[in-house]
């Protein structure tokens, strides 16, 4: 049987991976973590996290738990 909780966790990696990029490419808002305009979009974050939201929904997959047979 794999690990439910790796499972679980890409599954989180993922969630917050999508959100974080959602949230980067809004203009106007103040972004934390960057070195230029703070208020402008930043693509190359959003590009990170969308990598790093499908990292976690491949590991997500791979690593989920199969059902009991009979």
């Amino acid at each position: 049987m794999k690990n439910p909780g790796l499972f679980y966790g890409a599954i989180v990696v993922a969630i917050i991976g999508l959100l974080l990029a959602i949230f980067y490419a809004i203009p106007g808002l103040s972004h934390p973590l960057v070195s230029s305009n703070p208020l402008a979009a930043h693509y190359k974050h959003v590009a990170l996290f969308a990598v790093l939201a499908i990292l976690g929904v491949v590991g997500a997959l791979v690593s989920r738990p199969k059902a009991a047979s009979h």
